[in-house]
């Protein structure tokens, strides 16, 4: 399909649940606005750590103009997603975007905070009451261990999310030999999810991207979360070579917490992810092709 006269790459078929395939559906995308390079963590593990690259301007009618030309086109946005760098660094911005697609009456909103959900800008953000989900970083249960990894202090009072819809939350835990890194670590993450009151948790493997990652990278089949007492595998869904992630069930005392693991993708897919980033839009997070 064309949107601003040029070809994009849409998803036309759901991902093929277990050996089924997937079914068509109707051309879809999703738009991530990067809305900075910017944070104010230093993550060892991270290609963009200690980046202090904010934008100087962001061109937020072209973002609707997007928002416009794909409504116009019939392709379905499956959501919104305002990610970065540290979207918390410019939460100004991001309350600008938020009045500006508001307007145009869009329906999934979703807030991808990088590495900062522990810190007092990237709660505050978090309470903006427009976010239909929310992505937060949280890659140990220990507040001394994420200090180490963040290279930042955590507040006493960083786990206590007070006015935050936690049930709109998920984590993302990184696994980091030394940190999460087996399936006793991965037990401890998951009691300690259902005791914040978070509803799900995603595992994710480092890409190898620096030294840092590549000397401390766990693979997500050397956790076999299979052995954690009361964990119920439920479904795998995947896009061939290019993407696979597998969904598993967490009981304890009652209470259920959702898992989703990602066992592979190919980093150069990005069939149906479009990329706005204040000045051009670009299909997927490795292409140079500029759409608009």
């Amino acid at each position: 399909m064309k949107i601003f006269g040029k070809e994009i790459a849409v998803k036309s078929h759901g991902c093929r649940i277990m050996d089924e395939p997937g079914q068509r559906i109707i051309p879809s995308v999703n738009l991530f606005v990067k809305v900075t390079k910017g944070c104010n963590a230093h993550c060892l593990f991270c290609s963009n750590a200690n980046s202090t690259d904010v934008p100087s301007a962001f061109n937020i009618p072209k973002m609707v103009a997007v928002i416009k030309e794909l409504k116009e086109k019939r392709i379905c946005v499956n959501r919104i997603n305002i990610t970065g760098g540290e979207p918390s660094v410019v939460s100004s911005l991001v309350y600008k975007l938020l009045d500006a697609i508001e307007k145009e009456r869009f329906d999934d909103i979703h807030l991808h905070l990088n590495t900062n959900g522990l810190l007092p800008q990237s709660q505050e953000l978090m309470r903006h009451p427009r976010w239909d989900s929310i992505s937060m970083s949280l890659h140990h249960y220990d507040a001394a261990k994420l200090s180490e990894l963040y290279g930042c202090r955590i507040p006493e009072k960083a786990f206590d999310f007070e006015g935050i819809d936690l049930q709109k939350v998920n984590s993302s835990c990184n696994l980091i030999k030394g940190y999460i890194d087996n399936a006793e670590e991965a037990h401890k993450m998951l009691d300690f999810n259902i005791d914040l009151g978070i509803p799900r948790i995603g595992f994710v493997a480092l890409m190898k991207v620096n030294d840092y990652c590549r000397e401390h990278f766990v693979d997500l089949e050397d956790i076999h979360l299979e052995s954690i007492p009361h964990v119920y595998f439920t479904k795998s869904m995947n896009r061939g070579r290019d993407c696979k992630c597998s969904n598993y069930l967490y009981n304890r005392d009652l209470k259920i917490l959702e898992i989703y693991m990602r066992n592979y993708a190919n980093p150069y897919y990005c069939e149906s992810s479009l990329v706005y980033d204040g000045e051009y839009l670009r299909q997927g997070f490795h292409q140079d092709n500029i759409i608009y």
